[in-house]
């Protein structure tokens, strides 16, 4: 059983107070990214983490598709009903055509928020399947310049 870390910007984040929405973990790319190489399989834990390193929930995997698309709304479609959805800056900028995970979450909950690993700008999904990078993703880190603000703003949403 692996571990991932689904990275999402706040304004990107679904839910309530009681627990995340996200309800999908999603990687689109030109070429085969992290989660579509090693897989993503029922069980799997699933770490949300915000753009700037803050952990804020976690989930599990209960099944994942895996493959190629020539449109992205092909993906799209996949997330139809959940919050995601209809967030079109969340689609905004993905690639037309390529390579896509789209898995559908369960059992999601919010931690209390702590600093680990990479800020993680410019990832979406890391999929933690050997030591390395097991110590780096969970490894405890300060909060970065600023992050009090991203902190503060995280609970504001959450309520």
């Amino acid at each position: 059983m692996a571990a991932h870390v689904v990275i999402r910007k706040l304004e990107h984040l679904t839910g309530s107070s009681e627990r995340p929405g996200l309800r999908y973990a999603i990687e689109t790319r030109t070429t085969p990214g992290p989660a579509y190489k090693g897989g993503a399989f029922p069980d799997d834990i699933v770490w949300i983490k915000l753009h700037g390193g803050l952990v804020v929930g976690k989930a599990a995997i209960e099944i994942a598709w895996v493959g190629e698309f020539s449109s992205l709304g092909e993906i799209r479609r996949r997330t139809q009903g959940a919050a995601i959805h209809k967030i079109d800056d969340f689609w905004a900028g993905r690639p037309k055509v390529g390579y896509a995970v789209v898995a559908l979450l369960r059992n999601e909950r919010w931690i209390e928020p702590r600093w680990e690993g990479p800020r993680t700008y410019g990832y979406e999904w890391v999929v933690l399947d050997n030591d390395k990078k097991i110590a780096t993703w969970t490894e405890a880190k300060p909060a970065p310049r600023g992050g009090e603000d991203l902190l503060a703003a995280f609970l504001r949403w959450r309520g």
